[in-house]
């Protein structure tokens, strides 16, 4: 029997939730067919869900509200969907209202964040309580985030469960480093540090900067590389200037060669004061670069502090500066928290243990809904 399986997400541009929406369809078993939804923007992700196999709709904005959740609902009829899975707040309210007015057996949400003060929508919270009680199961994508939402539904903590991100393997053929450095402007020896993400609040950039600035007067010719587009990008090169940087930070703007720019660092960084589980994060580690990560959300359990890379305080920049140091300077332990990083990704972290464990869950939930699905074969 087919599994019919429908992800809804709010947008389908570019981002961690995105990317791994498509690693489910990449990876699917036999004989699931999957749907994504993207309720109000399409864009690359969407394309490479369609590339991969996926049927693919965009409900468009002017699809919003009552009249979007109806479209939804008569879409999952049609369809015959076994499974629906949304994610984040608002993939998630309209996934779940949808389903269980369509009459889908088997309805899951993704949390890809841990829980925080006005996460989501205005009047989100009563919503929320409204759809984990409608839920199967709610799949959080490390245990931080597991803890954090489960921690708030007192009678319906077990129906949170842990599946932790994953990412496939590194592109082939790897990404030349000496040809990459050379078009950025460094030496091969240079000691290069890179952090990709978006220039928002969250993010915390300014923390690293600060860092940074403690430690580039101790770290001879090491420069750090930020990869990313946002509103704080004004704020962030005042700060620059401020801290009178120069040429040893750079803003790189907007990329789409993530693995090229993993393969050219040394040491990737992540000062982020709120996180899920950084798929950035995990891209590095399966690059073998040493990672500098703020202790929240799943970096925690992503970086072993002491083994692939150091686990610092959020907001902490007197920390990160000396942890900066501590790893910049010492080539050999890079090297070594580097291999150790890459064989916790493989161990924990890759796409086919990803998906395995989720089509897994979707295969107990509709059993125990009495719905036998053939098991595919390893």
């Amino acid at each position: 029997m087919t599994m019919r399986v429908m992800h809804v997400v709010e947008a389908m541009h570019q981002g961690g939730a995105e990317s791994l929406v498509v690693e489910h369809v990449r990876l699917a078993a036999p004989g699931i067919q999957n749907t994504v939804v993207a309720l109000n923007r399409g864009g690359p992700s969407l394309e490479a869900a369609a590339a991969a196999g996926a049927d693919t709709v965009l409900l468009g904005k002017g699809d919003a509200r009552l009249a979007g959740l109806f479209k939804l609902s008569a879409l999952m009829r049609e369809r015959r969907i076994d499974v629906v899975n949304g994610h984040n707040p608002t993939g998630a309210m309209y996934a779940t209202l949808a389903a269980r007015m369509a009459g889908v057996p088997v309805v899951v949400r993704t949390e890809h964040s841990i829980h925080y003060p006005g996460r989501g929508f205005r009047f989100y919270g009563p919503i929320e309580s409204l759809i984990t009680t409608l839920s199967d199961r709610v799949i959080c994508v490390c245990e931080a985030s597991r803890a954090s939402h489960a921690s708030r539904f007192t009678g319906q903590e077990h129906k949170f469960i842990t599946v932790l991100n994953g990412i496939s393997d590194p592109p082939v053929p790897a990404p030349d480093r000496d040809a990459t450095r050379a078009a950025l402007g460094l030496a091969a020896t240079q000691r290069m540090a890179l952090t990709v993400g978006s220039l928002t609040k969250q993010k915390s950039q300014d923390v690293m900067l600060r860092g940074f600035a403690r430690a580039a007067a101790r770290v001879e010719g090491a420069v750090l590389l930020i990869a990313g587009e946002g509103v704080l990008r004004e704020p962030l090169l005042a700060l620059h200037r401020e801290l009178q940087l120069g040429e040893r930070v750079r803003f790189l703007g907007p990329r789409t060669d993530v693995p090229t720019l993993m393969a050219a660092c040394d040491l990737f960084v992540l000062s982020s004061s709120r996180e899920g589980l950084s798929v950035t994060l995990l891209e590095a580690m399966r690059a073998s670069r040493a990672c500098l990560a703020t202790q929240v959300g799943g970096n925690g359990e992503a970086v072993a502090d002491g083994v692939t890379g150091r686990i610092v305080p959020v907001g902490d920049d007197a920390a990160m500066g000396d942890a900066f140091v501590d790893l910049l300077e010492h080539r050999e332990r890079l090297a070594a928290f580097g291999a150790a990083g890459h064989a916790r990704w493989r161990e924990r972290f890759t796409a086919s243990g990803m998906v395995g464990a989720t089509e897994r869950l979707y295969r107990d939930a509709l059993a125990a809904r009495g719905r036998e699905v053939a098991h595919a074969a390893a």
